[in-house]
């Protein structure tokens, strides 16, 4: 490529402390932008390994999980009749004390001014019941 400069130009360039020190400064920074941008690349690499190390650890899990619920339902569908019977009670009074707990929480939020949050948790409420909401 042809130089630009003239000689005098390109002498007084060389010779200035000023501009010497400017392009030292220069490259150094254009290194030190390098170098971190090797690292940040290599880090988004070991995250990303991480990340999905953690994700498979995750997966594992919640395959051991599904597994103790497949056991759990296969136990229940061979127990006796007196067994469900016994589960349905207990179901029925958890679903029991869920809807009470629900109901008082409706009530706290009337009663805070909260009308939306109250009108959520009735909804909640009909769901779990399973009532229809008369449209009016």
């Amino acid at each position: 490529m042809k130089n630009l400069w003239s000689k005098e130009d390109l002498a007084n360039f060389e010779n200035s402390e000023v501009f010497v020190e400017l392009e030292k400064r220069v490259l150094a920074n254009i290194l030190r932008a390098d170098i971190l941008s090797k690292k940040i690349s290599n880090a988004n690499l070991e995250g990303m390994a991480e990340g999905a190390a953690k994700a498979t650890e995750a997966v594992k899990d919640l395959g051991d999980e599904i597994g103790k619920v497949k056991n759990l339902m296969n136990s229940a569908e061979d127990g006796s009749a007196e067994e469900e019977s016994d589960e349905d009670h207990a179901e029925d009074a958890l679903e029991d004390e869920i809807v009470s707990d629900l109901r008082s929480m409706a009530k706290l939020a009337v009663e805070k001014g909260d009308f939306k949050l109250a009108y959520k948790i009735e909804r909640t409420i009909d769901e779990i019941l399973e009532t229809e909401v008369p449209c009016e």
